[in-house]
């Protein structure tokens, strides 16, 4: 199995699920170890093995993966002095605690339930994370809610590829068909080489500002070349400089560069993969101040990135080591996200308004005088006042491009969205102010981690409207 160029490899989840009472726990072990090398063997990058505790397979699912070396998520489905009580066996409920002990990452699922629905909540937290699963299963229906059977029947309706180990003979086999090719993922494989998130961010970000293609740029370039060759035109032939049919024919060059300018700069965006690279660099960002503390199983963008869901999960498994605590996650969110946007947009903001102020003054007085000279001229020709040269042929050519000049601005404006970027960086800095006390204000780690939730889905949701433009 060749590795991910990139240090940072996928994490995919293998979940499982098993029964409680296990004929022959050995020889069970030794199956399900057998099938996870061949999953493992199946993909490229790091398995990750998803399991609940609970007595029985699940122990025995979780003791293979760490003797295998693999890194494992332990969904519990209460607090843990709750979660004694369904252990009969005291030696038991200590292979347990071993297990929740050096397990990568341990949460209790979300919910709050009661048995026997706290089961079926930890069995649908494990199919929406799980990349792939793994049963040991007898082939009945379900005694009750959250039984195998249950995520047997639902893994296959999700199309998420399984192996199923019989309870009886120990063969595995495919409850539905076998996976595609769909072993390595490419976006992963072109990722620059980093060890660390932070670095992954770092690099990302320098290779998406290096090869941005500056799109707008090359709308804003075809239009100006655009009322440059009217104008070109209209000098030629107002001074007598050219011929008629010369001053067409250079009209006709320009134009046709211009009609070429935004081409390349299309073809050059998904050339240099800029969208991918900015998507990316703009996500790590984001987890890199909000990752913590909420589950790295659901980083913040995951709802609305949900194609980036692979990438964000095992960016936010890699920053595990890294949280804090609660305390210094809100403050540390506050300086260096909530406070860096507010500054960042309020500067962007009055940029893009100073610009628009600018563009939309030369189009007034443009206007203006378009009007004012065509009136003017109007009125001479009406009481048949003539004008000598070069004044005549000066008026005469003032008249005929400051219409286009003004045309120019109103289409800069648009293409730069000036008056849009001014706009909505306005509301989302009154937005940011309006959250600041509400997350300084949160005491505990569930509201923090709500605030910052909203919070960021208020920061990604632009970068959510064109990433859609990505092709796959």
């Amino acid at each position: 199995m060749s590795d991910s160029p990139a240090l940072i490899r996928r994490m995919w989840f293998v979940g499982f699920a098993g029964h409680r009472a296990v004929p022959d726990p050995a020889a069970a072990k030794f199956a399900i170890a057998a099938e996870l090398e061949t999953i493992r063997n199946s993909v490229t990058g790091e398995l990750v093995g998803i399991g609940s505790a609970a007595a029985g397979a699940d122990l025995l699912f979780l003791d293979a993966c760490q003797e295998a070396g693999l890194k494992t998520v332990v969904l519990l489905p209460f607090l843990k002095d709750r979660f004694r009580e369904d252990f009969d066996d005291p030696a038991e409920w200590e292979r347990a605690c071993l297990c929740m002990d050096a397990a990568w990452w341990c949460e209790v699922s979300p919910g709050g339930e009661e048995a026997p629905a706290a089961y079926h909540v930890v069995a649908r937290e494990t199919l929406e994370i799980s990349d792939r699963m793994l049963f040991l299963w007898d082939g009945q229906p379900a005694r009750g809610l959250g039984g195998t059977a249950e995520s047997v029947n639902e893994a296959s309706l999700r199309g998420i590829p399984s192996r199923v180990i019989d309870a009886t003979t120990l063969q595995a086999t495919w409850n539905d068909a076998p996976p595609s090719d769909a072993s390595k993922d490419y976006e992963f494989e072109e990722l620059p080489e980093a060890t660390t998130v932070g670095n992954l961010f770092e690099r990302l970000d320098f290779r998406a500002t290096a090869s941005a293609p500056r799109s707008r740029y090359y709308a804003a370039g075809s239009m100006s070349l655009n009322h440059l060759a009217t104008i070109l035109q209209a000098v030629l032939v107002t001074f007598a400089l050219t011929a008629a049919e010369a001053g067409a024919m250079v009209k006709l060059i320009i134009v046709c560069i211009a009609a070429l300018l935004p081409w390349v700069g299309g073809r050059l965006r998904w050339q240099e993969r800029w969208i991918r690279d900015r998507v990316h660099a703009e996500l790590l960002r984001s987890l890199l101040t909000s990752h913590e503390p909420g589950s790295p199983l659901r980083p913040p963008a995951r709802e609305l990135f949900g194609r980036e869901e692979a990438f964000l999960r095992t960016a936010a498994m890699q920053l595990v080591p890294e949280r804090r605590g609660w305390e210094s996650a809100r403050n540390f969110y506050l300086k260096e996200r909530v406070d860096s946007q507010i500054g960042y947009l309020k500067s962007k903001g009055e940029l893009a308004a100073k610009r628009m102020a600018i563009f939309g003054k030369v189009f007034w007085v443009c206007s203006w005088t378009a009007m004012l000279l065509s009136g003017f001229l109007v009125v001479c020709a009406f009481c048949g006042m003539k004008f000598a040269a070069p004044w005549g042929t000066g008026l005469s050519f003032t008249n005929a491009v400051m219409p286009g000049i003004a045309a120019w601005c109103l289409a800069m404006i648009s293409v730069f969205e000036f008056k849009r970027r001014a706009a909505i960086y306005q509301q989302l800095v009154g937005e940011l102010q309006r959250l600041r006390p509400k997350i300084a204000a949160a005491n505990c780690a569930s509201a923090v981690a709500s605030a910052m939730n909203q919070v960021e889905r208020l920061l990604l949701n632009e970068l959510w409207e064109w990433q859609g433009s990505r092709k796959k």
